[in-house]
């Protein structure tokens, strides 16, 4: 049995950003339903201890719901004391399927990029996995320090 990453230690890469969240989510088969998890990256690279399940995610992109996270990381920003553009908000979409990406999980990175990223300008990043495998889609625009 592995042991949850502790979220004292820093993410620095993309690389690093998947196998946290392949580490924390416990991987180990199809899931149930889809889910998109929530998790938060301070900008030394700590991660925030708190993971935010969104289930029963439609196969289209909510474009309101997603909207609502931008309420949301202004609230876990608070809490941490912060600014929000000094966290970095890491998306998963957990599903059942293929590692492969379908056109669903495209659409729904396309509107990630769309509503948070390019209208908000909110750091963020998106992966997909489905209950074995976690595959990057959305990579984070810069790492501090590069």
């Amino acid at each position: 049995m592995s042991t949850r990453p502790h979220p004292s230690l820093p993410v620095t890469s993309d690389a690093e950003l998947t196998e946290r969240l392949r580490a924390l989510l416990h991987l180990d088969g199809p899931p149930v339903r889809r889910t998109l998890f929530l998790t938060w990256i301070r900008r030394e690279g700590t991660m925030v201890p708190l993971v935010v399940p969104v289930e029963e995610v439609p196969l289209e992109p909510d474009r309101a719901a997603l909207t609502n996270l931008l309420v949301l990381h202004e609230t876990v920003a608070e809490g941490e004391g912060v600014d929000p553009d000094e966290l970095h908000l890491a998306l998963l979409l957990e599903r059942r399927g293929p590692a492969d990406l379908s056109p669903d999980d495209h659409a729904w990175c396309s509107a990630v990029e769309a509503i948070l990223r390019d209208r908000a300008g909110l750091d963020c990043s998106m992966h997909v996995g489905n209950g074995r495998t976690v595959v990057p889609v959305l990579p984070r625009a810069q790492w501090p320090g590069e």
